[in-house]
């Protein structure tokens, strides 16, 4: 295979990078709905903000929201306005910002080694399995993700150069961190940051050499503005919900179900990093403790980076796969800097290729006769909200097996496809053939797994709240919405509409009053209202019902 470097001038690189994302991202950005409940909360806050007028005290469906800042809900609003309100436009601030992390690779890359080096990581990057899903995912992670990254580059830069404006921009974007999703933004690089100067057993010096005046200031200027402005507005109520609920809370206990076991981070890395997860035995032979040199010191800071990060979330009890996001451009540094230093032998090589074949080849199976077990599966699926979800009549579509017999293909070119030996490039020997190959397999695995699953777990996922959404679209803007046990803030976002959440005794006394009003809730709770028995849903579909109510139903 022919480098993908050798037709392509360094000036070149940018655009390069930026014309992958463009056709890997956005074309696929909307193919399914916003899935419940993170996407759309985080939608319809950002909506409720833009209508209400309210840039300070992020609302959703008529509530105060202080799970998260509102930085990322100000990009959101932004696209709405140039894209309409649609899952395009709330997922776009994530896709810009998972190409802004790439290019940050790119240009710090460039700028410590060569643009050699910085596109080889920018596209290891982009190729990585989670980091596509996450740039498809109306979440805060991607845009927190490029701040720590930069921060950490930064700091890298600093310690390399000595050069004091590095370690001020680590304290900026320290900062926005901060401003994006809370205290994780200083608390994830600053243990990064401590364990490598105890890995070389230079805390003091660095305790002396930081610029402490400028760097507070920086950090509070970024960090404390809008947390200062509604501390004011609604002072300990605020403090309480967002620092000991939603963050101290998290970290305590399993939240709304979100718990696992020790293993939990491991599995959902191992998956998260295809098709690069067999060059991580590789990596973790290249580490050393000293920092004269750019890449043993870039590779201790990454594989630091990720085992931080892994031990931090492991230990907190609130898991989702996406806490961790911040640790891929660890990785895909960490993998450009091994192979960067050390070229793979033929023999290594050959091991990395076929077990990456054998790890992809049980999804590959699954995919191409998903068809064919999708029957089974329903069948042995107990839970009732499963099955109700799976017995909509919504069957999965030829593309997902096509899409499981080209990752067969790949599994085959991977196992029998044999690499050049090093090759030499002004005066750098490397082996491009196989990371081309490992690139071009990233982009496929992302392409066959993002495209026909994402579309078919949209529809199955959602299909009960857009065809609510639907319906309720069509009732007078005058008739009152009222949602009782449950919070599924897609209805909001797909019908325009907002809905109030009602307890037991409001729903009983309710139902028992004259008048138009609509009203929802899972099919499991109807047990709880026996007056429903009278009356007939409006929709009943995958768990979920709605009620319309008029004057006339009596």
């Amino acid at each position: 295979m022919n480098d993908y470097f050798s037709n392509i001038s360094e000036s070149q690189y940018p655009w390069y990078i930026f014309a992958i994302w463009a056709i890997l991202t956005l074309p696929s950005l909307g193919i399914a709905p916003l899935f419940d409940y993170d996407e759309t909360i985080y939608a319809q806050t950002a909506v409720d903000m833009m209508h209400l007028g309210e840039w300070i005290v992020p609302t959703a469906n008529g509530q105060q929201f202080f799970e998260k800042p509102p930085f990322t809900y100000y990009m959101m609003d932004v696209c709405f306005q140039l894209f309409g309100q649609n899952a395009f436009a709330a997922r776009l601030p994530s896709a810009i910002f998972t190409l802004m992390t790439a290019m940050l690779l790119f240009r710090f890359g460039r700028d410590a080694i060569s643009a050699r080096f910085g596109i080889t990581a920018a596209l290891i990057f982009l190729s990585m399995l989670e980091v596509a899903i996450l740039a498809h995912a109306a979440i805060l992670d991607a845009v927190l993700n490029f701040f720590i990254a930069a921060c950490l580059l930064h700091y890298f830069r600093w310690i390399q150069t000595g050069e004091r404006k590095h370690a001020l921009w680590c304290a900026a974007m320290m900062g926005i961190g901060v401003s994006i999703k809370g205290p994780v933004g200083v608390v994830v690089p600053l243990l990064i940051i401590v364990a490598d100067r105890l890995v070389v057993g230079d805390l003091k010096r660095l305790w002396h050499q930081i610029p402490w005046l400028p760097a507070l200031g920086l950090f509070t200027l970024t960090a404390i503005p809008w947390y200062a402005m509604i501390w004011l507005e609604h002072g300990a109520g605020f403090l309480y919900e967002f620092i000991m609920v939603q963050n101290i809370g998290r970290a305590l206990h399993p939240m709304q179900g979100h718990g696992g076991g020790w293993h939990y981070y491991l599995v959902v890395f191992c998956i998260s990093v295809l098709p690069w997860l067999a060059w991580m035995p590789y990596v973790f032979k290249s580490w050393q403790r000293t920092e004269h040199e750019p890449l043993p010191h870039l590779i201790r800071l990454c594989l630091l980076w990720l085992g931080m990060v892994m031990l931090l979330f492991t230990i907190a009890q609130t898991k989702l796969p996406h806490y961790i996001s911040c640790v891929y451009p660890a990785v895909a540094l960490a993998i450009a800097a091994a192979w960067w230093r050390s070229p793979c032998t033929f023999t290594q090589a050959k091991i990395i290729q076929r077990l990456s074949a054998f790890i992809v080849l049980p999804i590959a199976l699954f995919m191409a006769t998903f068809q064919s077990l999708y029957p089974m599966i329903k069948e042995h699926v107990h839970h009732p909200r499963a099955v109700a979800v799976l017995n909509q009549n919504i069957e999965p579509n030829i593309g997902i097996t096509l899409a499981g017999m080209l990752l067969l293909a790949v599994c085959l070119w991977l196992w029998f496809q044999r690499q050049s030996c090093v090759e030499e490039h002004r005066g750098e020997k490397h082996n491009t053939a196989l990371l081309n190959t490992f690139i071009i397999v990233g982009f496929m695995l992302q392409s066959a797994l993002l495209i026909p699953l994402a579309s078919f777990a949209g529809r199955l996922a959602q299909a009960p709240q857009h065809h609510i959404a639907q319906r309720l679209q069509q009732l007078p803007s005058s008739m009152n919405i009222y949602s009782f046990n449950l919070n599924f803030p897609s209805i909001s976002f797909q019908s325009h509409r907002n809905y109030h959440i009602i307890s037991d005794a409001e729903a009983k006394s309710l139902l028992m009053k004259r008048g138009d009003y609509a009203l929802m809730m899972r099919s499991e709770s109807q047990h709880l209202l026996p007056q429903l028995k009278t009356l007939t849903p409006d929709i009943d579909q995958g768990g979920f019902v709605l009620y319309i109510h008029h004057v006339d139903t009596l």
